[in-house]
């Protein structure tokens, strides 16, 4: 499971935008594992930042299900080579 996370969504005129801050120690693991994801994604001090933008609400809604499903998938994937690491 993520540990902490924060959710930022303005609004500009027509175009839609969110930022997900998640406060990890595996932050830089995350943001590695998110390298080729049509988002962007920072780490700095234990602090992964995920960006999206569009220029509809569906738009911003389809961009926002990839990006947890790719959050979903990088952090099991973390956790399951923990595992390894664990009982080696």
């Amino acid at each position: 499971m993520l540990p902490r996370c924060l959710l930022l969504m303005t609004q500009k005129s027509d175009s839609r935008a969110i930022k997900v801050l998640i406060f990890s120690n595996l932050s830089d693991s995350l943001r590695d594992s998110l390298a080729t994801e049509p988002f962007d994604a920072q780490s700095v001090d234990h602090v992964l930042t995920c960006s999206i933008n569009a220029n509809s609400t569906v738009d911003i809604r389809a961009r926002w299900n990839t990006m947890m499903r790719s959050l979903i998938g990088s952090e099991e994937a973390l956790m399951s080579g923990n595992q390894l690491v664990k009982e080696e």
